[in-house]
């Protein structure tokens, strides 16, 4: 039996038993196939679970993330706790700078504090967001069962991609966001009938649903979220999605203002709180996207494959 050595981590959580779970394998020797991946991804079955296949020159390093369904070009807190692994295990000295080389862009991530990267905020700066089709809020409140007084109409409902492809609905209150009930048929029949369903979309992915609203559990925090996905024909809900933070950022800069800052609550209905800082600015149609958080290490181990 060969031995793979993993990490399992806490992303953007404040403390342990927070945020997002992910699983870390260093595969440096590439020893899996990408079957064996998706076997392992499976068995872990977190939302998702990253791979380090190689060390580059000028701190780059080559990571494949998979969910326990199909491989993903791009997600936000597996690149965030990826690179939290990479500074504490695998480099001597940390940089303030490292660059993940993932199937759709390099990611650049920018490391706060390289001499204490257990209490460190990292941050990625995400890619030029794609703005695509906008839907009519009478259209969401009615193929999802959300009521229209529920739904904040003074800002629009759009799809927008950094990597991964997200609706942003924006939603009147707390209230609004603890009372959603979206059901996984309803869910998947409204991404069918747009094409973005990974069986009928262009991508091969599924189009995913990210909520928001300007209230907030806890002061201090600028919004609350919530991200719903059909995974394996259910509707499931993530704790903390760096990469719907991305878009949701280039929204607010396309929306609300050139330059935010701003702390994002998610998972806080799942009682997984998570905490996303949202650092950016626009100019010329150039958009800088930084989304960060801390990382908690939980456990390592020996996986025999």
């Amino acid at each position: 039996m060969e031995p793979i050595k993993f990490y399992i981590v806490d992303v953007f959580a404040a403390n342990k038993y927070e945020g997002n779970q992910l699983a870390v394998f260093l595969d440096l020797d590439k020893r899996l196939s990408d079957e064996q991946m998706q076997q392992l991804a499976r068995e872990i079955n977190f939302a998702e679970t990253t791979f380090v296949t190689a060390i580059k020159a000028d701190q780059r390093f080559v990571v494949r993330i998979f969910t326990p369904e199909h491989e993903v070009p791009f997600a936000g807190h597996p690149s965030i706790g990826t690179s939290y692994v990479i500074s504490k295990f695998l480099l001597s000295t940390v940089p303030s700078t490292l660059t993940l080389e993932l199937a759709h862009s390099d990611i650049a991530i920018t490391i706060l504090a390289p001499n204490n990267v257990d209490e460190s905020v990292f941050f990625m700066r995400q890619a030029q967001p794609e703005f695509r089709e906008t839907f009519s809020h009478e259209e969401i409140s009615k193929a999802l069962g959300i009521a229209l007084t529920q739904l904040d109409v003074s800002l629009p409902v759009q799809e927008v991609s950094t990597g991964l492809p997200y609706i942003l609905i924006p939603l009147a209150s707390l209230s609004a966001m603890e009372g959603l009930d979206l059901t996984d048929q309803g869910v998947k029949d409204f991404l069918l009938s747009k094409y973005k369903y990974r069986t009928n979309s262009k991508t091969g992915h599924s189009t995913s649903l990210f909520f928001f609203t300007k209230e907030a559990y806890e002061a201090g925090n600028t919004y609350n979220t919530r991200m719903l996905l059909i995974e394996n024909n259910k509707l499931s809900e993530d704790a903390a999605t760096g990469s719907a933070n991305g878009c949701f950022l280039a929204y607010l800069l396309n929306y609300e203002n050139s330059t935010i800052k701003a702390t994002v609550e998610q998972g806080f209905q799942l009682g997984r709180k998570s905490y996303l800082y949202l650092d950016g600015e626009v100019a010329n149609n150039n958009y800088v996207i930084n989304v960060g958080g801390q990382t908690q290490l939980v456990s390592e181990g020996i996986w025999y494959v």
